[in-house]
């Protein structure tokens, strides 16, 4: 039974995190260069990593309409770091994701959905417990049917990490996302609860969840994310300039180390409200059933 000021906390995050998600997407790539859930999987950064994801939401109905809507996703990334001086870190990535949409025609939804970007970050060690990030990540994000500045986004995130023992960090700072339709400016928060070496908790934004390791090769996982992107659109019978695809995600999975260097993770959940918004047009909104969804990746580290 988890005490009351636990609880508060608990609330405190996930009220900030529902009120966050037409928006929260556009920095996902950024916070992940240090949120909470990231230092729980990686508490000692590789110099090299790098990975490769497949996902699949099942056909769901449509809001207002007869027909359903499949999405499946894939997705690449790597990110290179460099130790500096014993106190400074630097990082540069790069990413990419394709998302294809299958749906009736009269729905006006655009067949794919691609976003590329390249990373840039830094860490600064202060002192022995306060450690000062900064991530930005400019790229385009659009249907790539041709491209414009108007595809252009922006993330930038500074990040403060304070760590007053081996088993608790606390981090804060805040986001910004030039180019985005959403709320430009939002505040990030997490912490980091590791009381042994077989579970870690952590509670943040845009990611919030639980492990548990009952060996060294294999790790379980629970917990809830925010998914989706906002992209420019250049094809003029959609009736919008922007499109933005939003949900919320409880997942479950399992990763499993098949080298001491590469992980297979497989997770699986379920997303909750789903829907498209568009800017720049007069067309309606898009919703979209709850839907369960399965994901496939492979990490490499070393």
């Amino acid at each position: 039974m988890l005490s009351n000021p636990m609880f508060l906390v608990i609330s405190f995050i996930l009220i900030i995190t529902t009120s966050s998600r037409s928006h929260a997407q556009d920095i996902s790539a950024t916070v992940q260069h240090g949120d909470v859930v990231s230092m729980a999987e990686l508490p000692q950064l590789p110099s090299w990593q790098a990975s490769a994801e497949a996902g699949w939401l099942p056909a769901s109905s449509i809001h207002g309409s007869s027909g359903n809507v499949t999405m499946e996703d894939v997705k690449f990334g790597f990110v290179r770091r460099f130790k500096i001086t014993p106190r400074l870190a630097l990082s540069t990535g790069l990413r990419y994701s394709l998302q294809n949409l299958e749906a009736p025609d009269s729905v006006r939804l655009p067949e794919s959905l691609q976003a590329l970007s390249v990373s840039f970050g830094g860490d600064y060690r202060l002192t022995d417990h306060l450690t000062m990030g900064i991530s930005i990540s400019p790229g385009l994000s659009s249907d790539f049917k041709t491209v414009s500045t108007s595809d252009i986004r922006v993330p930038l995130a500074l990040i403060a990490r304070y760590q007053p023992s081996r088993e608790l960090t606390f981090q804060g700072g805040v986001g910004y996302t030039s180019g985005s339709h959403g709320v430009p400016v939002m505040p990030m928060i997490g912490l980091l609860y590791k009381p042994s070496e077989t579970w870690s908790f952590a509670l943040g934004f845009p990611r919030t969840g639980v492990s548990y390791k009952p060996r060294r090769d294999v790790e379980c996982h629970l917990g809830a994310e925010l998914g989706g992107g906002e992209y420019q659109l250049h094809d003029a019978s959609l009736g919008a300039d922007v499109i933005r695809y939003s949900d919320i995600r409880g997942v479950a999975g399992i990763d499993v180390s098949l080298l001491p260097f590469i992980k297979l993770g497989i997770y699986g959940g379920y997303s909750f409200d789903r829907k498209f918004v568009f800017y720049g047009g007069s067309r309606d909104d898009v919703h979209v059933d709850n839907a369960p969804f399965g994901k496939v990746e492979i990490k490499v580290a070393w």
